[in-house]
């Protein structure tokens, strides 16, 4: 009986112990569950924060964007760009650097202003490209304005200011639109675009001049034609220098000529080939040709350079020289 009693006290403190480490369990794993309920709520709320961050920054794109797009001024479209490059991208990246919500709401704004300052560039590029279109390339070299300005510059080279001539830079409207369109170009934008914009700003400005010194006014010499095209020439050269560009294009287009040739050839043979011969044999023989090619504008204002200065040679000695010929034997 004796020996009974202890086995069941025995066993009675044994099941006290195992419920003793299960609560221990229990507690254990309750406090794990409450500390991983925490993160996970944690991670909600932060996952909420971004959520409803995202939604304010695409609520100001949506009002902000259609105002951008709608602005039609180069200097202020400059203005924009520079603003949201140098300050407010450059301030939400270093607030992205940081921790908990306020990174969530620099990595938020940093996509926003991504998205506007592409935005920003691009309707830049289209206002200088519409710029260069509109008020370079058809300039009115008739206008009362543009024949004050060449008989300035042609009476400014010959020497004909004197010591009352108004001082200051003698540049052709052209050509100084072109030099402050290449310079906004070159802070605001990209440079693979810069290249590109520049080559078509140097060769516009390039036809402008050649146009001017066709038209001169009141009856220009053609020496007079010669030194505008010189003087200024000279300007563009010396002024695109700082910029450090190649101001040349390299395009590739296809060229479909041999294929379309090889069609023609299908078409009257039609009857003697079969349908897998004829798809072979223009698979074979018929493949476009690729054609690259490039344009140098900084290469052809050195050329029309060389052209004038050959032309103001030959028009500054000819009046010398005409006498001398005659009397040559």
């Amino acid at each position: 009986g004796r020996g009974g009693g202890r086995r069941r006290r025995g066993r009675r403190g044994g099941r006290r112990r195992q419920g003793g480490g299960r609560r221990e369990r229990g507690r254990r794993r309750r406090r794990h569950g409450e500390a991983g309920g925490g993160g996970g709520g944690g991670r909600r709320g932060s996952g909420s924060v971004e959520a409803a961050l995202e939604g304010v920054c695409y609520g100001l794109s949506d009002a902000v964007r259609p105002l951008l797009l709608r602005q039609a001024s180069v200097d202020s479209l400059c203005d924009i760009v520079a603003v949201l490059d140098s300050e407010a991208l450059a301030e939400a990246v270093r607030t992205r650097a940081g921790g908990g919500t306020v990174a969530a709401a620099g990595a938020a704004m940093q996509r926003l202003l991504t998205r506007l300052l592409g935005d920003a560039r691009e309707r830049l590029t289209f206002r200088l490209q519409a710029c260069v279109r509109d008020q370079i390339r058809q300039y009115s070299h008739a206008a009362p304005a543009a024949r004050a300005s060449l008989r300035l510059i042609s009476g400014d080279e010959r020497g004909g200011g004197g010591e009352g001539s108004a001082p200051g830079r003698r540049w052709y409207p052209t050509v100084e639109l072109g030099l402050d369109l290449l310079g906004k170009a070159y802070a605001s934008l990209p440079r693979r675009v810069f290249d590109g914009l520049s080559q078509e700003v140097l060769e516009a400005c390039t036809a402008s001049l050649l146009a001017a010194a066709r038209d001169l006014p009141d009856g220009g010499s053609s020496l007079d034609a010669s030194l505008l095209l010189v003087s200024q020439l000279l300007v563009l050269r010396e002024q695109i220098a700082p910029f450090d560009g190649a101001f040349a294009v390299t395009t590739k287009a296809l060229d479909f000529s041999t294929t379309r040739a090889m069609i023609r050839q299908l078409a009257g043979a039609r009857g003697s080939l079969s349908a897998v011969g004829a798809v072979v044999g223009l698979l074979q023989r018929a493949a476009p040709a690729v054609v690259e090619s490039q344009s140098d504008a900084k290469g052809s204002l050195e050329r029309e350079l060389k052209r004038a200065c050959e032309a103001f040679i030959a028009d500054a000695t000819t009046p010398v020289t005409r006498p001398l010929l005659a009397l040559l034997p």
